[in-house]
Formats: C-alpha cells, structure tokens, sequence
C-alpha cells in the first residue's frame, strides 16, 4: 500500500508483524517436504522446481481434509499429517533467538558480552530471514521452487490485506491505515492524545495476533507524534515507545539525514528544520534558522568537513562523457600517483569549489579535500552549489507538503556584503604569499574595521585609531587567541599519533609563534639542522621562517579541520603586526 504523502500532527502508530515470512512457513507447514503441487495441475504429473512430483489421486483424496492451499493455488499438506523440515529449522532458530534476547536483560551491565549476544541474535534473524530467498534463488540457488516462494510472498500479501481492511473497519478504533509495507502498518488516529494511541495500538495488536495462526504475531512498535511520511520506506518523526516517555526520539528512514550519499550540513539543516517544525509547527521560527545558515555558507563560515560529498567509483564503468564527479577526482589522484587508485565500490570524497565562472561545468569544480585544506587556501566553497544543489532540494521535498516554498524564501532573502575581518586579513596574506590566485571579493576593501566592526574606509576605523592602547590590547589578545588554539589542536594530534613533542613545538613555531612557556624545551635536545634558536636562560624558543604541518591529514578526523582552520587565523591575525 503505497503512503498518503503528508505532515501527520495527530499520533501515527507503527506495527509490524514479527518475522512475518518465517512465521508463514511455520504457521501454513510450507516446505519443500509438504508441497502437494499445484490445484490446477490436477490429473498431469505436478510440477515441482526443476522435477516433477509422484503424487497420485488416491493420495489426495485421502488427505483432502489436512491440505492448505496457498492463495496461489498451490497444496500443502498440514502439519498434523507432517512437520516440514523448514518450519522445524525456523522454529529453533527463532526460539533461540527469543532466549537470546531475554539473557539480555540480565547482563545490562556486561557491555561485551551485550555486544556478542546482539551480534549472535542478530545472526539468527538474518539466516532465518533469508530462508524465503533460499527458496527463490532460481538463477543462483541450488533448491529454487518457486511454487514455496510464492506462496509465502502472496500469503504474506493477503494477511497485511486483512490486517488493514479490519483496521479500517473497526468502528471502535476510528482508525485509518495511511501506509502498509511488506511486514508493518502506519495507522493514523486523528484528534487523539498519545496516551489513547498507546491504548489503541495495544489492542489493535491483540485482534490481528487472534485472528491468524501461531506464530504469526502483529507487534505494537511505537507512536510517531508528530510525523512525515514522503514516500515508500521514506519517513521521519518523533518516536515515542512508551507512554511514560515525556522526551522523544529523532527517528528517521531513507531520507537524507541518513543517507550517506549527501553532506554532513544537509544531514544537519534537514534534522534541525524538521525538529523545529515538530516541536512548534512555527514556520517564521524555521525561515529564520535557514537564513542563518545560508547566510553562514554564503560568507564561509562554515567547516569543510561538513560539506564532503563521498560517492561510490567503479572505475571501468563510464563512458568519458558520462564521467561522475567522483571518478573525476580518482583519475586525477591517480595521475598524481598510480598506487592511489580507489578500490571498485570505494566512495571517493571531494568537494566543490568557485573555478571557472559562472557557466563552468560542475566536473571543473571539484577537488579533493585537501586542495582547499592544505595546497590552495584561497579556494572557497561553491555556495551557491551546496544551497540549490544539495540544501534546498531536500528541504523542499518535506515541506512543500506544509506549503512552504524554501526556494522562494531563499530566492527573496536578503544578501549580505559583509565580510568577517580575520577572513578580510587572511585575504590579504595569502595573496601576498601567492599573487597567481585570487577572488574577486579579494579586488574589494575591507568595509569595517578590524577592531569595532564599523564601517570605515579603512582597516582601523578613526575611533579605534585614537586609543591605540585599547587597540593594541585587543588585537594582541585575538592573536594570543588563534595562538593557544593552534597549540591546543597540535597537542591533540601530539597525543593520538604519538609524534614526539620536540616536533610538536619545531610545528608550532612553522606558524611564525613561540610555545607557550610549559613548550619550551632544553637547546640540547633540539635537531640543530631543522631549528634557528634564541637562548633564554638555558632555554630556548624556537623560531624557524619555513612551514611545516602535522603530518597527519585524516579526513575522517574532525581535530584536522580544526588543525587547519587555527592554522589559517594564525596566519591571518599575524597580517595585524604591520598594522600596530
């Protein structure tokens, strides 16, 4: 049954048979060593797989009263006659997993052994789940019988078809189911409170268990309140398990905030709208957090981690005209160096950036992370790419169904000239370190000062310039600031890969700084090659003109994106000396 597309404000319960196909077998003794062939077939040698069976009439007649016919028309002789060998097989499979999960509870404290029971019910569930496609494997399984395997297909069909028909029709329930998929229901109940859903959900589980044989049982899962239902296995609300339960849970299912072929920041934009209109349903109080976040990825102010786009290469398999932007980057990696190539399947991280003006194709955009990270500073993200490409469209599918137009109000928002100051400095030194690259935001002035953020013509504003103490001090501290930052970050990478602190300190001072006093080493144990030295007291601060880096560049580490970002401040607030 396909979903009634829609934000749902009343409580939607979820309720799912549980492991419905192997229950089926159990419950109807479907088997290979129970099936009678097809009714139709009746009077010719039944077909059975690849074979045929030996049934004669005598045999049917004597066991007319003990055979289940499937809805596809094919007889099962009952388990009063035989026990199949596949109801007996997943019966102990599920019995055992059932024990397994109830030791569970008396071991809450043992988080391994926690672990290894999980990973062993788990495993339970899958091989008896994939008995019904052990059945149907007709190409690469070695006992295909269709015959089994439609039969459990269709009577899996006909009961979510009684199940929803005696919903509907159940007048003491005032209950609509909006969406049925394969094993589950999404029942709607609306003007009701959550503590009635809970009650209802209770007994609608109760009936349908009832009504169809051991061991097929319809389990009440939980409460979605509120809810959006945007497509086939494409939902997302707020979860509520118990009706004890005052705080929910954020659960969603195929949509992107957890998928993985998108960007961290759509994942994080898409959760923090839908958790607004959840809880307030206000959707001034929406509009207003989008254009902060636009407006943060408009002026940069954002981290690159957040903005990786990881899609899976098969190299070998594209046309060069269909080339994807993935395979694109892994070709030029491996031009770089043949050993880099990427594994069939493997996802290839890049991002995209501003290059070539506004008509250039998207596949002259992308580069790796670590061109914009480490090689080539003053590249900057494609804003505009990331909003109407990889924000919006997502935003859109969701609340379009509450009438919001998200690309009209990003089409009217206003746009800022703004720019930050340390950025502004920042600016100013790469373009002095490599006069080749450049933005055109780089062509333009700073329009505020770095010190009050006033608008002046500028770089320190004439207020500012007539207390150069106070302007000192704020300045020095900034720089103090980007300082400690980059001290802290390189401690942290010191600490995870075990580089010795001597280079720690030879990396910090790369940055055209002095460590700290506790960083401050003796001039014996420093590699008189790599270091030019200023002695204090038998102490030295190190000091050298080249640049160096930690050596670590993990783009699955969120402290390397720190790393490079205090980098870059330091960088940048060293620009404020010429200026004092």
């Amino acid at each position: 049954m396909e979903p009634e597309t829609q934000f749902y404000n009343s409580p939607l319960l979820v309720l799912d048979f549980q492991s419905l196909y192997p229950s089926i077998m159990i419950a109807y003794n479907y088997c290979f060593s129970t099936c009678l062939g097809k009714v139709r077939s009746l009077g010719d040698p039944p077909k059975f797989g690849v074979s045929e069976l030996d049934i004669t009439p005598a045999i049917l007649r004597k066991f007319k009263d003990s055979i289940n016919v499937s809805p596809n028309g094919v007889m099962f002789v009952k388990s009063s006659v035989r026990k199949s060998l596949l109801a007996k097989m997943l019966a102990e499979i599920l019995d055992t997993r059932v024990m397994i999960k109830r030791s569970m509870k008396d071991y809450k404290g043992d988080t391994g052994l926690l672990r290894l029971l999980d990973a062993r019910q788990l495993t339970l569930k899958y091989i008896a789940n994939v008995t019904y496609g052990y059945t149907s494997a007709s190409f690469s399984g070695r006992m295909p019988a269709v015959e089994i395997a439609d039969s459990i297909v269709q009577t899996g069909r006909e009961t979510l078809e009684r199940t929803i028909a005696v919903i509907n029709e159940t007048e003491k329930w005032d209950a609509r189911v909006v969406y049925g998929d394969t094993d589950s229901v999404f029942v709607s109940l609306p003007g009701r409170t959550r503590e009635q859903a809970f009650e209802i959900g209770k007994d609608i589980a109760r009936t349908i268990t009832a009504m169809n044989p051991a061991p097929i049982r319809l389990k009440f899962e939980k409460v979605y309140h509120p809810c959006v239902l945007v497509a086939k296995k494409r939902y997302v609300g707020f979860k509520y398990e118990s009706p004890e339960e005052t705080k929910p849970v954020f659960e969603a299912k195929g949509i992107e905030t957890v998928r993985r072929d998108g960007t961290t920041a759509t994942q994080k934009i898409l959760e923090a709208s839908l958790k607004i209109l959840f809880r307030t349903q206000d959707m001034s109080q929406l509009k207003e957090y989008l254009y902060q976040q636009w407006t943060k990825v408009l002026s940069n102010r954002v981290s690159i981690q957040d903005f990786i786009i990881a899609r899976e290469v098969k190299l070998g398999s594209y046309t060069e005209q269909g080339l994807p932007n993935g395979a694109k980057v892994a070709l030029d990696k491996i031009a770089q160096d043949k050993r880099d190539a990427p594994q069939h399947g493997e996802r290839v991280p890049y991002v995209v950036v501003y290059r070539g003006g506004p008509g250039a194709n998207l596949r002259d955009k992308v580069v790796r992370p670590e061109e914009i990270l480490i090689h080539d500073p003053t590249l900057q993200l494609d804003a505009e790419y990331y909003i109407t490409k990889m924000i919006i469209p997502p935003l859109a599918r969701i609340f379009n169904l509450v009438g919001v137009d998200i690309k009209g109000w990003y089409d009217e928002m206003p746009r800022s000239r703004k720019t930050a100051a340390i950025a502004s400095a920042r600016y100013q030194v790469l373009q002095q370190e490599n006069k080749l690259f450049k933005r055109i935001d780089q062509y333009y002035s700073s329009s505020h000062c770095i010190v009050c953020r006033r608008l002046t013509d500028q770089n320190i504003c004439s207020h500012c310039a007539s207390d150069p103490a106070s302007t000192i001090y704020t300045l020095r501290s900034r720089q103090a600031v980007t300082e400690t930052n980059l001290i802290n970050t390189l401690l942290i990478c010191q600490s995870c890969s075990g580089i010795s602190p001597i280079l720690t300190a030879n990396i910090a001072s790369a940055a055209h700084m002095h460590p700290p006093p506790q960083q401050r080493y003796d001039l014996s144990e420093l590699p008189p090659q790599q270091q030019s030295v200023k002695q204090e007291n038998d102490m030295v601060s190190i000091d050298t003109t080249g640049y160096a880096d930690h050596p670590c560049d993990s783009l699955d580490c969120p402290v390397f994106y720190e790393r490079v970002k205090a980098k870059n401040d330091v960088r940048a607030t060293s620009t404020y000396d010429e200026l004092l």
